[in-house]
């Protein structure tokens, strides 16, 4: 049986029935999700942990917190990482956002 892991990114402009890519090796399933809204994320987790899910990584955007809500609602039956910048490429990072 494979191991299931997903990316999830996050933006407001994302259809995620359309947005969505799996990538498969022969011991694991990659799914890159996407959601639009915090509230997307949290229920998403949900069903991930639901269909035997055992890894979410996060983009940046999600933040610690929204991360550990995730993971609680989960019930901790998988887990939650996020990216982060490190502290000398913050204002390079958002300026790129910021610029998009």
């Amino acid at each position: 049986m494979k191991k299931k892991c997903a990316m999830m990114i996050m933006n407001p402009l994302f259809d995620p029935a359309r947005d969505h890519a799996r990538l498969d090796t022969s011991r694991v399933e990659n799914h890159i999700l996407t959601v639009r809204t915090p509230e997307e994320a949290v229920a998403k987790a949900v069903e991930l942990a639901d269909d035997g899910f055992g890894v979410i990584e996060v983009c940046g955007a999600f933040g610690e917190e929204l991360a550990r809500e995730m993971y609680d609602a989960a019930g901790h039956r998988l887990t939650v990482g996020y990216v982060v910048c490190p502290p000398d490429q913050l204002e390079a990072t958002l300026r790129f956002w910021q610029e998009a």
